[in-house]
């Protein structure tokens, strides 16, 4: 366990936004997670992160302790792969990729580590992170006690972009999750197609959270607006229009905020374009929603977590 005192939250998350926390304690297996969270009980509060890839902090200081996950086991078992919720989701690749395991290659590219891609259900280009979960190992801390569970793939309500770990204080431990055997030939042709097809339609370049909202399903939109987009409409995995494409539709290629902006490359991007403030990027998310709804009567919901002290 590593405790560092007054550390700049900004440097352990993608946007590069945030202020500073009175402690921030680095977590190496469950131990270490239930003797930090009684030190975060004790200090009045706190707060779990994982990567740090699919956030957007607040400016101000946090009074209280953030957690940080960083197990990392990858082990192979009888019914599947466990992996630890700190492994990165790169490196959970790479160790498929060598041992000729398939299953994840929708994942290339994919930032953060297995823990947010089960809590958020990770995924992309047709691919889910539940449709590879077997069962789900968390940390509950009930009638004062920690408790262990291992919810199997119904128990953790899988749902878009979403999980029964949203809507819970659980800290997600690691997952089993079932792969097949294929050639790794194919397997780094695929991975490397989506890495390359990110490198080319995503500001990579620039600190962000990623998606920042949710695509919208057809089944949500009105004929009109089925109509206007339906060129665009894609399975993600259920039929959606791209937000992509809506904020393309308003003209907001390029929008500004300060030191924030919505990215020309891809708009459901919001770049830290400048040193860009938490009510920068606000800024923009609550102008994009606020004219999506009254143009087309959509109501865009975050993929990113706001975290607001």
């Amino acid at each position: 366990m590593r405790i560092l005192k007054n550390e700049d939250i900004k440097n352990y998350v993608n946007y590069k936004i945030g202020g500073k926390t009175d402690c921030l304690i680095i977590v190496e297996d469950e131990k270490e997670i239930v003797d930090a969270v009684g030190l975060g009980k004790k200090s009045g509060r706190f707060f779990i992160l994982g990567g740090g890839t699919n956030v957007l902090f607040t400016d101000k200081d946090f009074k209280g302790t953030i957690i940080k996950i960083g197990l990392k086991d990858i082990k192979k078992q009888e019914d599947g792969l466990f992996v630890s919720s700190g492994v990165l989701m790169v490196d959970l690749l790479n160790f498929c990729l060598e041992k000729g395991l398939s299953g994840l290659e929708w994942a290339g590219g994919l930032p953060g580590t297995v823990g947010g891609a089960i809590r958020g259900n990770a995924g992309a280009f047709g691919g889910e992170i539940k449709d590879l979960v077997l069962s789900v190992k968390s940390l509950a801390f009930e009638g004062g006690g920690p408790i262990t569970k291992n919810r199997n793939i119904k128990e953790c309500l899988f749902g878009y972009r979403d999980s029964i770990f949203k809507h819970s204080d659980e800290i997600i431990l690691g997952a089993t999750l079932k792969l097949k055997n294929r050639d790794k030939k194919k397997i780094e042709k695929e991975i490397e197609g989506h890495i390359l097809y990110r490198k080319e339609h995503q500001p990579l370049e620039y600190p962000s959270a990623g998606s920042t909202f949710k695509n919208i399903p057809v089944s949500s939109v009105s004929k009109k607006v089925y109509e206007e987009f339906k060129s665009v409409i894609k399975k993600d995995p259920f039929p959606i229009i791209p937000v992509a494409a809506v904020l393309d539709k308003l003209g907001f290629k390029g929008k500004q905020i300060g030191g924030a902006q919505i990215s020309e490359k891809h708009p459901n991007f919001f770049i830290n374009k400048n040193n860009a403030s938490f009510g920068d990027v606000i800024g923009l998310i609550n102008l994009a929603k606020e004219k999506a709804l009254e143009k087309y009567g959509v109501v865009l919901k975050e993929e990113i977590e706001i975290v607001n002290f």
